[in-house]
């Protein structure tokens, strides 16, 4: 599977729906089949896996070894899972459970993570990810260590 990647700015309408960009829906493989599964992501956002990689991760979420932690874990997430399939227009729909947890109001991004895509309410991504004044130290404490850029 080619990988999402960039943000691009949306509204979501009154329906709750919210397109998703042209360049991402050309991505999706015939095994997605137009669908998106939607659940809730840490940092108080919105993951929308295409439906062939979210069973991929859901065999490794089915594969975890049981425990009080991994069941509350799977609970949580399993509750607000929506299976939601593009419309004519390319938009998908999000339910209200899922507009509050994410805290959307009316304006959103939607950023490529490779093989899934995340939904954030615009202010609070901008917030989260601040003025990027600390980039340098999130790069250089967090990942520089870890990648080989040869």
């Amino acid at each position: 599977m080619a990988r999402f990647r960039g943000r691009y700015n949306f509204s979501i309408d009154e329906k709750g729906r919210i397109n998703i960009p042209a360049k991402f829906r050309k991505l999706l493989t015939p095994e997605a089949e137009e669908t998106f599964v939607i659940c809730r992501a840490p940092d108080n956002c919105l993951w929308a896996y295409p439906k062939d990689e979210w069973e991929k991760f859901e065999d490794k979420l089915l594969a975890m070894p049981m425990s009080r932690e991994v069941n509350k874990f799977q609970r949580t997430l399993q509750n607000t899972l929506t299976d939601t399939t593009l419309d004519k227009q390319g938009r998908i729909s999000l339910t209200q459970y899922q507009i509050e947890l994410a805290g959307i109001s009316k304006d959103v991004s939607i950023i490529g993570r490779g093989n899934n895509l995340e939904i954030w309410d615009r202010q609070r991504f901008e917030q989260y990810t601040g003025t990027g004044d600390d980039y340098d130290d999130v790069y250089y404490d967090s990942i520089q260590p870890g990648v080989d850029h040869s």
